[in-house]
């Protein structure tokens, strides 16, 4: 477990699963700039017991409040085989949103990643129209890198993406460390 004031993120326990499922494919209410897509239950579980949602500074990480309630997920994975990092992604579920513990989340995570690993980048993609999201990543050192024009099926149609990163360099000297 990593954790700060008011939050941590860990690994996924087998206890996390029922709940981790049904929120992760709750698409109710999601968000503005959340794809949708579905997994079955099985595949879901299947995954899990091959590695536990995490291999090779990859993976999935539940949030949790103080009070040990999940109320987000934050993790990565590799984007291209050539590609000396990874691409984080996160996301807060429905009631728990607008109170800091994505940008927290991030912090940590970012914190885990450079002082776990040997990669030097670490990147993000976001909507363009994901302001919210964008200001964050600045905030927190990332780089605007570039927009990704039609970079994804979302919401039936095509979205330009934007491309931000953060290089070891970089984070170490940001003052977002925890």
């Amino acid at each position: 477990m990593i954790a700060s004031e008011n939050i941590a993120i860990r690994t996924v326990r087998r206890q996390d699963l029922p709940l981790l499922y049904a929120l992760s494919q709750d698409f109710s209410n999601a968000g503005e700039f959340m794809p949708v897509s579905l997994v079955s239950e099985s595949e879901f579980y299947d995954t899990f017991d091959q590695n536990g949602f995490w291999q090779d500074s990859c993976g999935r990480l539940v949030i949790e409040d103080s009070q040990h309630n999940i109320v987000g997920e934050i993790g990565s994975f590799k984007t291209a085989h050539y590609m000396n990092g990874r691409e984080v992604y996160y996301r807060i579920f429905a009631g728990h949103r607008q109170k800091g513990y994505a940008k927290k989340a991030l912090c940590l995570f970012t914190q885990f990643f450079f002082e776990s690993t040997h990669f030097n980048r670490l990147q993000a993609v976001t909507v363009c129209e994901n302001v919210v999201s964008s200001a964050m990543l600045k905030k927190q050192g990332f780089v605007y890198e570039g927009t990704l024009r039609q970079g994804r099926w979302f919401k039936g149609n095509l979205v330009d993406l934007e491309m931000y990163s953060l290089l070891r360099e970089e984070w170490k000297r940001t003052d977002s460390k925890l």
